[in-house]
Parts: structure tokens; sequence; C-alpha cells
């Protein structure tokens, strides 16, 4: 009774999610098709892979990269904390 109940509840929740994304997506698309009179800004950001323990970071600039090599730093101290 209780595992239908929490595998009704998580395909709903995969279900919303997935409406919520494409519902994002074409709004998206007509909110930047009334701004094309807007100038371009430039997109600084980066990203971190954790591979196990081993953080691979990447960034757009220098600080995006510093500030995501911070939080490496920490992911890997609590991975250590949490996982030995």
């Amino acid at each position: 009774m209780m595992s239908t109940l929490l595998i009704s509840v998580g395909l709903l929740l995969l279900i919303l999610g997935s409406l919520l994304v494409i519902s994002g997506s074409i709004a998206s698309i007509f909110r930047n098709r009334a701004d094309r009179d807007v100038p371009d800004t430039p997109v600084k950001g980066g990203g971190i892979i954790m591979v196990g323990p081993i953080p691979i970071v990447f960034g757009s600039d220098n600080k995006s990269v510093q500030t995501l090599l911070i939080l490496a730093i920490v992911l890997m101290v609590l991975y250590f904390v949490v996982f030995r």
C-alpha cells in the first residue's frame, strides 16, 4: 500500500517537473522574441564536475573559477568527512 503511494507520488513529481521545464522553455522563447532590442550582456559562469572526491572545474572568467575552486574544496572535505 505504502509503496504504491510512493510510486504514484514519484511519477506525479516527474510529470510535474517535466511540465514545468517545457512551459518554462516555451515562455523563454516568447520572452526572447519581445526583448530583441535589448543590448547583449556578457554571460559569466562555470561549473564543477565531481568524479568521486576529485573535482573538475571550468569557467569563463577568473572570478567564477576562483569561487568554484573554493566550493570544490568544501565539497571534497565534506566527501572525506561523510564517507570516511
